[in-house]
């Protein structure tokens, strides 16, 4: 099958590059990046890729590694690629300037994952999201890793959220596997906010896998199920909770959204219910039959 080894890096071409093939007597399969010259991508025979940036310096040819394709997105490759560029226009070799930088030990400067937290991701999440104050809750559950620093936080650490989670203590039960993938998808959102925001190599939080859930819908109601529960609700000895179950059923609604509604969203004449703000914050109307 014949390749192309040259053309424009889009995340897309670059999943779909195949390993090299196990009979090449080359370890990697190389292609190049048309926007940014020397940004090489590599693909081994197992299936792994790797970002590196090839020059030259002082008429020596030689390269420094980028990182791993997907941890490190195609956007901060081509970042990290321009950063050396720029070195080297300063008459700096780049693979010495990180290992200098390595040798410094430079005292932190990146926020704790706590901090980024508070300073970044909730204030962001206030404004986008109704359901904030529930990303507090599933923060405060990633305790182990509040005051690690971001740029130190590894897969490892996450994954030790998960384990804690998962396990029984002397003043908990264990969290059920729904509770645990909310505080990881939290993690996993946030790591994608600190690359950009923070510049990281790659979201360590993505390399933890999801736990799979026992609690999910499995089916909806047919028909005449939903009219059963529909006229078993109407016929309950409690009107105002039989009412409320029967309008979720007839509207769809979710409870709370149900249950904040002020008499000023009902409009009797037109028979119809307005919710101002929805969970993804948008403005629906439900129309039924009184």
């Amino acid at each position: 099958m014949d390749i192309i080894k040259r053309f424009k890096f889009t995340t897309a071409k670059l999943k779909s590059l195949p390993a090299n093939e196990s009979s090449s007597k080359s370890t990697d399969l190389e292609v190049s990046d048309t926007e940014i010259t020397g940004l090489k991508c590599l693909s081994g025979k197992s299936g792994s890729k790797r970002f590196l940036l090839r020059y030259s310096f002082n008429g020596r040819k030689t390269s420094i590694t980028i990182g791993r394709f997907p941890d490190i997105e195609l956007s901060v490759a081509r970042k990290l690629a321009r950063e050396f560029k720029l070195l080297l226009v300063q008459g700096i070799d780049p693979k010495e300037h990180r290992k200098s930088q390595a040798l410094c030990d430079p005292v932190e400067t990146l926020p704790t994952v706590s901090e980024f937290f508070h300073s970044s991701y909730l204030p962001l999440a206030k404004k986008r999201k109704i359901s904030w104050l529930d990303d507090i809750t599933r923060f405060k559950l990633c305790l182990a890793i509040h005051d690690i620093h971001y740029d130190k936080l590894t897969a490892q650490d996450v994954l030790n959220v998960q384990l804690s989670l998962l396990s029984k203590t002397a003043k908990r039960s264990a969290y059920s596997p729904a509770t645990c993938n909310r505080a990881i998808a939290l993690l996993k959102t946030m790591g994608k906010q600190a690359q950009t925001y923070l510049s990281l190599m790659a979201n360590e939080a993505l390399k933890v896998t999801l736990l799979p859930e026992n609690n999910v819908r499995t089916r909806y109601c047919n028909l005449l199920e939903t009219k059963a529960i529909i006229k078993a609700s109407l016929d309950c000895h409690c009107k105002s909770s039989g009412c409320f179950v029967a309008l979720l059923f007839l509207t769809g609604c979710r409870a709370s959204e149900l249950r904040l509604r002020l008499w000023t969203d009902i409009d009797l004449n037109n028979r119809t219910l307005t919710i101002p703000r929805t969970k993804n914050a948008l403005l629906m109307s439900f129309t039924y039959q009184i």
